[in-house]
């Protein structure tokens, strides 16, 4: 349910941020047997305090009542945070819906997806979305696929965006052998501000597994809609990444962290859609990449072999492609002839860990960049990391400020300038223990905020991870809030 490069420092003045969401004990999708739940943080954006009311729906579209702290409350001005967390809610019943949320001040929002304890962990997280679209593209949609991790089965959730009943067409295209090669879904009608919860894994009409390929999801007379995608693989993992709207779509775009079978198992594959309206021919989509740990070779480039028809996907998948070079980290440009979209997977192999972020357009111009959640290896092993990548061919000149939480004992901030390269990435990672700002070593439990200032075009990416590595999925990525 989100654009990554989302400008909200240009919305107007009042802001609508709609959310996909479930409260506590729900099993989420027939495709996996966890009880997921969900909260959701927001963040101001402006120099002005929010006032902010909150509309719950059911997937019928009636009221969904909550608690009245979580339903209107003022978020502060700068930075200013709110949680609200379902399954602390005492109102909200069980169940499965969305979330409308009014502003009058821009605000960035995240939300998390969880399997909570005593259960085995599942985690992901994506960004609300405060613009809408007629179509969304979907790169990468699996029934009853297979993987290292388990069997993979996808979940698009839809959500109204409009002011009337909405009736959604799905057009798939398989990107394997399976039958059938194209499948056509129609959907609603959908009540205003309602989300309809898509299992792939109950749709009999992709008949052949595993059946693995991508899809268009477009709203019935221009209507507006938001588009997420859950991917559940195995028992305990989830990838979450949200459809790319149809004004995204792009010929070069920034992959901020690529990385292949690491000693941690982490890989990274890169998968995109064509949305050219012809078929993209053989080799013609590359992707170049460069190291940011010294590895040899520095640079490579890789081509995609195959021609990829409209509609269709792509992938450059470091887990199975061992001329890939293993063990390289670092960040890719991808080209394309032609518009596609793209997105990156993250995946430990031999674990359940899992998540996904949004490459970047190039078009893109923004100059700050906004991570609302730094978290410095806490007791419980929360712990994040922050990639930014420069957007352009000159070297960026980049100030670093790190902001503590309202309730964080020391009120300090700390500034560093840093560079980084042409097209290169910077990983500032809290999961470090010596991590440092400039002279300053953060203290492990430091919880606050990083805003970016750069002299050049700059975007990126967070982590939310854990360094006690407990069983299950802990890992989620999500877009970093970027401003002109």
């Amino acid at each position: 349910m989100f654009q990554s490069l989302k400008r909200f420092g240009r919305a107007a003045s009042l802001a609508t941020l709609a959310l996909a969401l479930a409260s506590a004990s729900l099993v989420l999708a027939q495709s996996t047997t966890k009880s997921l739940s969900t909260n959701f943080t927001l963040v101001n954006l402006a120099s002005t305090d929010a006032t902010v009311n909150v509309q719950y729906l059911k997937e019928d579209g009636s009221a969904w009542a909550a608690d009245s702290g979580n339903t209107s409350f003022t978020v502060t001005a700068n930075g200013g945070q709110k949680i609200v967390a379902q399954y602390f809610d005492s109102t909200l019943t069980a169940g499965r819906g969305s979330a409308v949320i009014n502003s009058s001040q821009p605000l960035g929002s995240l939300v998390q997806i969880q399997a909570r304890p005593p259960q085995v962990s599942t985690f992901d997280s994506y960004v609300g979305s405060s613009s809408t679209a007629t179509s969304y593209f979907l790169p990468l949609v699996i029934r009853r696929g297979v993987s290292a991790s388990g069997t993979t089965n996808s979940q698009i959730m839809i959500q109204n965006a409009d002011s009337v009943d909405v009736t959604v067409d799905v057009a798939f295209a398989t990107s394997n052998s399976a039958t059938p090669a194209t499948f056509n879904k129609s959907i609603g009608p959908i009540k205003p501000g309602a989300t309809y919860y898509y299992d792939l894994d109950q749709e009999t009409g992709l008949s052949g597994t595993p059946w693995l390929g991508s899809a268009v999801v477009t709203a019935q007379s221009s209507r507006k809609i938001i588009v997420i995608v859950n991917l559940f693989l195995g028992g305990d993992g989830l990838q979450t990444y949200s459809g790319f709207p149809s004004s995204s779509v792009g010929t070069k775009w920034y992959v901020p962290q690529f990385t292949s079978r690491l000693t941690n198992g982490l890989s990274t594959p890169v998968s995109g859609q064509n949305l050219s309206g012809g078929t993209i021919a053989a080799n013609a989509i590359t992707l170049d990449c460069t190291t940011s740990i010294g590895n040899i070779p520095a640079t490579f480039q890789l081509k995609y072999a195959s021609s990829v028809p409209a509609n269709g996907g792509f992938s450059f998948n470091p887990v199975v492609d061992t001329a890939i070079p293993t063990g390289f980290s670092g960040s890719c440009v991808l080209n394309s002839p032609a518009n596609v979209v793209v997105f990156v997977q993250m995946r430990r192999i031999g674990t359940q860990n899992n998540a996904t972020y949004p490459a970047i357009n190039a078009s893109v111009t923004d100059t700050k960049a906004f991570a609302p959640l730094i978290s410095k290896r806490q007791g419980n092993g929360f712990a994040t990391t922050v990639t930014l990548q420069n957007l352009s061919n000159s070297t960026a000149n980049v100030t670093l400020t790190y902001t503590p939480g309202a309730t964080y004992p020391d009120q300090t901030v700390h500034s560093v300038t840093v560079q980084i390269l042409a097209n290169q990435n910077r990983i500032e990672s809290q999961r470090a223990v010596n991590f440092s700002v400039g002279a300053w070593t953060m203290p492990d439990g430091w919880f606050g905020t990083l805003t970016a200032d750069s002299d050049q075009p700059l975007g990126g990416f967070q982590q939310l991870t854990n360094t006690n590595d407990p069983a299950g999925d802990t890992f989620g990525a999500f877009p970093l809030f970027t401003q002109p």
